[in-house]
């Protein structure tokens, strides 16, 4: 049995079509809890008629205070978790029918290779579209220039490549998040770092959903192969230097947090990185190159050899 945690705030145009895409997957052993983070609009109208047609598959949840973020919505459903596989739903994407089938199917080569006591995780590709889900790109890896094999801690501290609505994670790597952490940057970075220093990562290469960009969607797709995007990029200074100072933070939080169980050679690699912003430039660019600490993309190395 999979538990699908969905947050939505207010989601009124988007959150059917998502619901009914879940309702039409191939493989239909789910349950589905959708958390409301106190929408104002029409959301909650609209799941209730599932919840009262689906009692045994549909929870709906009401936050009494709104969260702030979905990362802190995601992390307050990690309780609700009781089965063995839990995976993370947008309200304004659009699951393809077999994301589940071949996301499982991922999930139990990985079960049957580590065995179900070692964190695992599960992520996939990405078809990104508009906000009528006409298709821009038929791979968010591809256009966003993202690599699949990025998944060991000098990778992951630097930059993610996990894209939660993709992600299904084993109940083993559920029971080591813990309270919700501070400094997490979203809960998709923060659970694959778990899983690159306690466990395995998997990637499905088709893409398993229409990853819908509008206005108000937290977090979206950028073509990080443009100029343009590139250089506006390099032009927020404070931005860029505020997203490192932000794995810097994410870095501190997980080694203190996992200190005793993480490998010798994983908790130097933390404690360096954490520090650099404490060494002097040139010492920092050493690190880089010492412990192979790159993003993906020569664009993007530039951008960190400037920012560092």
């Amino acid at each position: 049995m999979i538990d699908i945690l969905m947050t939505v705030y207010n989601g009124e145009q988007y959150v059917v079509p998502q619901i009914e895409s879940i309702l039409n997957q191939t493989d239909s052993n789910w349950k589905l809890f959708i958390q409301d983070d106190c929408s104002t609009d029409r959301t909650v109208e609209l799941i209730e008629p599932y919840v009262r047609r689906y009692p045994e598959r549909i929870t709906l949840l009401r936050n009494e205070k709104n969260s702030g973020s979905a990362q802190k919505n995601f992390f307050s459903m990690l309780p609700l978790v009781e089965h063995s596989y839990c995976m993370f739903c947008d309200h304004d994407d659009v699951w393809k029918p077999r994301k589940v089938e071949m996301t499982v199917r991922r999930m139990m080569e990985l079960e049957q290779a580590n065995g179900q006591d070692t964190p695992l995780l599960v992520h996939t590709d990405l078809a990104v579209a508009d906000e009528n889900l006409k298709v821009l790109s038929d791979s968010m890896f591809r256009s966003q220039n993202l690599n699949r094999k990025g998944n060991r801690l000098n990778n992951l501290l630097v930059q993610n490549n996990v894209t939660g609505c993709t992600m299904m994670v084993n109940k083993a790597l559920v029971d080591m998040v813990g309270p919700t952490p501070k400094h997490a940057v979203m809960h998709d970075w923060w659970m694959a770092l778990i899983a690159a220093c306690f466990g395995k990562i998997g990637f499905v290469r088709q893409a398993t959903i229409l990853y819908r960009q509008h206005r108000a969607n937290e977090v979206g797709a950028k073509n990080a192969r443009s100029l343009s995007y590139n250089a506006r990029r390099l032009a927020e200074r404070e931005q860029a230097r505020k997203v490192l100072n932000d794995t810097y933070l994410q870095a501190r939080e997980f080694e203190e947090r996992y200190h005793a169980l993480l490998k010798p050679e994983d908790l130097e690699l933390l404690q360096v990185y954490q520090n650099l912003p404490y060494f002097g430039k040139l010492r920092r660019i050493a690190v880089l190159f010492r412990y192979h600490l790159f993003k993906h993309g020569l664009a993007r190395i530039l951008g960190q050899l400037l920012f560092v």
